[in-house]
């Protein structure tokens, strides 16, 4: 409304100068008729009249355009030009809406299913290992990971071609992906061999420790995450969370706390070269489990490929491990007494778990990050001694497990959350 007051102005200005000039007559210039004076004439009367009724209409004009102006809310300029306060209140641009599930984000919502399918899976496996038949010969580990890796494999097609909405273009996706840029497929065998390594490792760590002992020293997995999360990704991590981290560790410590058994022999412990071996092995198992699950995560946030893209690319590989080792550990088991020894509904409803527990892992590390997947695991260990204690009677809590419990889970939230807004508002206004 302001940019119109000034050319209305300049436009009063221009018409009262070309339509009421006076003649040269008006202004008292001699004419050939006279040079005596002369009395103002009809038109130059006229002329002066309409001059102030112009001029009368021009100041009213004005004056309501002004006290409209003063009225009216202030305007900012595009983008807060020239104004620091208008830009600093300009609104920032919109983010891309976070991918939810059930109105849950897809963060907390893979953290909240890997720990449930976690605990259910070391329960399953625990029945399905109780439950054997006397006599029954039992089924192999290493053929049960190289079903569930072609179980994933064959699931993530699937997604791929309901993501996809059609097969002909589901197929073009993966040619696409296997054939335009063969160095990123090749990049999907390096977890698939760490893995591998990592589970020898454990197999290893397992003949020279005890469980409990072993199951505690795994837990530095959660540091070894964080650290190689900072150094490979880039992360700063804040001093909250790497007192969350070391938080969470004491926990899960208390939780695996070696207890008293009255079956178990007496006498000290000694630490002695199979404690040294076994302690270096689960070590090495959680650098080579941190990185295999950072390396993962960084292949997922720079690739244009989907997540079942890449899950396909690592269920492919996995089963060339899988298989190469099943035939490596257990080749004369297979041989005498086949492939799929000892199997029922319960090894198959393991080899089930384990493959959706697989494709949660990558929505997972996509969605949440390597390192609170370690606190999905550690929780998950927590539940898996609850469950044990009420639906299986084997284990009894006490005051240790009740500690860690306490400190694994205040962990977890300390590390997503942060401190509670009403604690830190406290702490800066003082």
């Amino acid at each position: 409304a302001y940019t119109d007051v000034h050319p209305r102005r300049e436009w009063l200005g221009a018409a009262m100068a070309a339509q009421v000039a006076p003649s040269p007559s008006v202004l008292g210039a001699p004419t050939a008729a006279s040079e005596d004076v002369q009395e103002p004439s009809y038109e130059a009367t006229e002329a002066t009249e309409t001059t102030k009724i112009l001029e009368e209409r021009t100041e009213i004009e004005l004056s309501d355009d002004i006290q409209h102006l003063e009225e009216a809310p202030e305007c900012p300029s595009p983008a807060g030009k020239g104004d620091p306060k208008a830009a600093a209140a300009a609104p920032s641009p919109a983010k891309e809406p976070e991918a939810t599930l059930c109105g849950i984000p897809m963060k907390w919502m893979s953290l909240l299913l890997l720990t449930v399918q976690t605990s259910g899976q070391a329960l399953l496996i625990r029945w399905s290992k109780s439950q054997s038949t006397p006599g029954q010969v039992p089924y192999l580990s290493s053929t049960v990971v190289f079903f569930t890796e072609v179980l994933k494999t064959v699931c993530s097609i699937g997604l791929v071609v309901l993501e996809s909405e059609d097969v002909g273009t589901a197929v073009n996706t993966l040619v696409h992906h296997f054939t335009d840029d063969p160095f990123e497929v090749v990049k999907a065998a390096i977890p698939s061999l760490i893995y591998t390594i990592q589970n020898n490792l454990m197999f290893y760590s397992f003949d020279k420790l005890s469980a409990p002992v072993q199951q505690v020293l795994y837990q530095m997995k959660i540091l070894t995450t964080a650290g190689l999360g900072v150094l490979m990704l880039g992360k700063s991590l804040t001093a909250t969370k790497w007192g969350a981290c070391f938080m969470l560790t004491v926990g899960v410590a208390f939780v695996e706390w070696p207890r008293k058994s009255p079956q178990a022999p007496g006498g000290a412990d000694t630490f002695g070269s199979d404690q040294v071996k076994g302690f270096i092995a689960v070590l090495l198992a959680c650098f080579t489990s941190g990185f295999a699950a950072v390396f993962i995560q960084k292949m997922l946030q720079q690739t244009t490929a989907s997540i079942w893209v890449r899950n396909i690319q690592f269920g492919l590989f996995g089963s060339i491990m899988g298989l190469l080792v099943s035939f490596g550990q257990d080749g004369h088991k297979i041989l005498r007494d086949g492939f799929c020894q000892g199997y029922n509904v319960r090894v198959v409803s393991v080899i089930a778990m384990n493959a959706i527990g697989g494709l949660l892992c990558a929505v997972m590390l996509k969605y949440a990050g390597a390192t609170l997947g370690c606190f999905s695991t550690a929780i998950s260990i927590i539940l898996t001694c609850a469950c044990s204690w009420a639906l299986l009677g084997d284990f009894s809590p006490d005051g240790l497990f009740l500690l860690g419990t306490f400190l694994a889970i205040a962990a977890s939230l300390l590390f997503g959350l942060g401190f509670p807004e009403w604690l830190t508002s406290r702490f800066s206004s003082k």
